[in-house]
């Protein structure tokens, strides 16, 4: 059963099934849906933010975020912690910095980015959590939609079914290798070799058919290294496969970054 509490910004009352507040439209930060893998919050510390933007596969690196670094090079956004303070700024095209907040209220300092965040995802028409809805307008969206997807399902399921046949092909042969007492890992296009510092991509390791040097998906501790599966690299490569393909035109170039915010 849904429970009710009340919007910190506007006052309006909130159900927990209300991702925003239906009068104001500000995130609701008891919002739960167990329909949902992935927790909707509003995120009030730099570890939160954090975790928010992993859960949702944003690329930082791209869209000029970031988040617990006093970044310094042009185009940034970001938040970091400097002593009993938090500073939020911004890195216009020139280098020069703006400073939109600098104070010791951490959750104050997070809102500013966070509200940032999502002003550039909307702008682009990406709605992390989903958009927010407003009456009518959305009604009528939906139905067009509706209508949309009528006409796109047969073509829609055949580029469906195209990119995972490709996704199929191109993994079919990922798993671990031995070439020349060495043990190697290859993921899609890629080959992987274990360093003194983790895992880390090498020059292609062998050209044709490898089949014979296959060692198969499952770890082992007897060869001599780290599971790759739980190396950063895979952590990295998981992230970029989990991003929503939404982010995948993102251009920093779209942001204004002649103005102060």
């Amino acid at each position: 059963m849904a429970s009710t509490g009340k919007c910190e910004y506007c006052g309006a009352t909130l159900l927990s099934t209300d991702p925003v507040c239906p009068q104001c439209g500000a995130p609701n930060p008891n919002y739960s849906n167990d329909n949902n893998e992935r927790k909707i919050f509003h995120p009030r510390t730099i570890d939160e933010l954090k975790q928010y933007c992993s859960e949702r596969g944003m690329p930082l690196l791209k869209m000029r975020f970031f988040i617990g670094e006093d970044f310094r090079e042009p185009k940034a956004f970001g938040i970091y912690q400097n002593g009993s303070e938090y500073v939020v700024y911004k890195n216009k095209a020139d280098g020069s910095r703006a400073i939109r907040y600098q104070g010791s209220d951490e959750a104050h300092a997070v809102n500013e980015l966070f509200d940032k965040l999502m002003e550039e995802c909307s702008n682009r028409g990406i709605y992390p959590d989903g958009a927010p809805e407003k009456g009518a307008q959305v009604a009528k969206q939906r139905n067009l939609y509706r209508r949309i997807v009528m006409f796109a399902a047969i073509a829609g399921l055949v580029v469906t079914l195209g990119g995972t046949a490709y996704q199929m092909m191109n993994h079919r042969h990922d798993g671990y290798y031995h070439f020349d007492d060495g043990i190697y890992y290859h993921y899609g296009d890629n080959w992987y070799t274990d360093t003194d510092y983790g895992w880390v991509e090498s020059e292609p390791v062998y050209q044709g058919d490898s089949s014979q040097y296959y060692l198969g998906e499952d770890y082992s501790s007897g060869w001599g290294v780290s599971d790759f599966k739980e190396s950063a690299a895979y952590e990295e490569i998981k992230s970029q496969d989990s991003t929503s393909s939404d982010y995948d035109s993102w251009d920093s170039n779209d942001t204004d970054w002649d103005t102060d915010w």
